[in-house]
């Protein structure tokens, strides 16, 4: 019996972690669509008390942006319609630090609801940032554009920062209208930026008596490692050689021959006369095959073999004459390749 009912407590309480996330996300999207219908049924009060919890039930992984920004809308009019101003304004607010085109609907909410978003929206500056998750240019010779967009016209000062806030090349500071382009040429003082951490900051000009909200976007730079070209094999620019085997069997064949008349025996000759005479003998065999060594050596090649020979060095010269200029240039260009991370929000200064 005991075991019967642990094990039915085991087989529930393995359901309910299945079933968990199911059942909150379901729970989030029911508690939006019950506080809109309260809302619709003019039940300010169930409204409100409603719509709160399923946004603070509700996670990135149960509720989409749309969603949310729906539920944001709802609450401000109901908070609005309740007579809790300050409240309507700090939901309507959450809408234009996420979404600067975001609008309420006016076919759905009144003048008054859209008024009051319309002036909150005016009183919250602040630009979102659109860059590509990860782009690769050459420091200097190309940009790293950024596209930069206004929840409404206003001042901004955009820069590219390193994580404690030292400016690395301020890019921008003036108006903003709708939206704005900024380019860097990923440098610091005219030289391309080390591989390390950085922050593109846009800082806008606070409303008077607002918080000023600075938008800023973290960014991985790596240098990338130079193109370069393999240089050519040693082969290909050297000149052929001409070949030296006829000439060496010259030479050796003369030496041999000369060293034989020197060991000649007796019978070549008995006194010295003929002693002086082998040497001479030898002299002139060996000089005979130096000459022919030499001659073969220093014989030109072919008309034909020259010509190969040279347009074949020329050729290689050439080859490597353009694998330094392109390693060169390679070499000169620093390429940066960047990953950007998610935006964040900061608040600077007291309301």
């Amino acid at each position: 019996m005991i075991r019967r009912l642990v094990t039915t407590l085991v087989v529930a309480a393995l359901a309910l972690v299945t079933r968990g996330p199911t059942v909150a996300a379901q729970s989030a999207t029911d508690l939006l669509t019950t506080g809109m219908r309260s809302y619709q049924n003019l039940d300010y009060e169930a409204a409100a008390a409603t719509l709160r919890k399923g946004l603070l039930r509700a996670t990135s992984d149960t509720f989409s942006t749309p969603e949310r920004l729906q539920a944001l809308t709802y609450l401000g009019a109901t908070e609005l319609f309740r007579r809790r101003r300050d409240s309507a304004v700090a939901a309507f607010r959450q809408i234009a630090v996420t979404d600067p085109t975001y609008r309420p609907s006016a076919i759905i909410f009144p003048p008054q609801v859209t008024s009051l978003f319309q002036e909150v929206r005016q009183g919250t500056r602040t630009v979102f940032i659109r860059v590509p998750p990860e782009t690769e240019f050459r420091a200097r010779a190309e940009r790293l554009t950024a596209r930069l967009v206004a929840s409404t016209p206003h001042d901004i000062a955009v820069a590219v920062t390193r994580d404690d806030g030292a400016v690395v090349n301020s890019l921008y500071s003036g108006p903003i209208d709708d939206s704005l382009a900024v380019t860097w040429d990923g440098t610091e003082r005219g030289e391309a930026v080390k591989s390390g951490h950085y922050l593109l900051r846009v800082t806008s000009q606070a409303a008077a008596g607002a918080r000023q909200l600075v938008r800023q976007l973290p960014l991985e730079i790596e240098r990338a490692r130079p193109d370069t070209q393999p240089w050519p094999s040693p082969g290909d620019a050297t000149s052929p050689g001409v070949r030296s085997g006829p000439a060496v069997r010259s030479l050796a064949g003369g030496l041999a021959a000369a060293v034989a008349v020197v060991v000649l025996p007796s019978i070549v000759a008995h006194d010295a006369d003929g002693i002086k005479g082998r040497f001479a003998v030898a002299a002139a065999i060996g000089g005979a095959g130096l000459a022919s060594f030499f001659a073969q050596r220093s014989a030109p090649p072919l008309d034909v073999v020259a010509g190969a020979s040279a347009a074949a060095r020329d050729a290689a010269k050439r080859r490597l004459e353009d694998v330094r200029r392109q390693n060169a240039k390679a070499l000169a260009e620093i390429r940066l390749r960047v990953r950007a991370g998610p935006a964040t929000l900061l608040e600077q200064g007291a309301q």
